[in-house]
């Protein structure tokens, strides 16, 4: 159960970050006159969900290797 609870967080944790860094600051950077050239939108698009996954994988990861610590102490 721990672990399907990180993995949230850190899915939650990757879109937050996804969004702030693809949609804001990615986003003011590639406009052009009011406008997004087509591959743009597409990273634009698609970079939170991807940000997401890469969150709860690394979410799960950290916790493991926190959790063997602890056990070897």
């Amino acid at each position: 159960m721990r672990t399907l609870g990180v993995a949230v967080l850190g899915i939650f944790a990757g879109l937050a970050v996804g969004f702030t860094v693809f949609s804001e600051l990615l986003g003011r950077l590639v406009v052009d006159n009011g406008e997004v050239e087509a591959p743009w939108t597409f990273v634009i698009g698609f970079g939170p969900q991807l940000t997401a996954v890469v969150g709860g994988i690394l979410a799960v990861v950290i916790d493991n290797r926190v959790r063997r610590r602890q056990e070897r102490q």
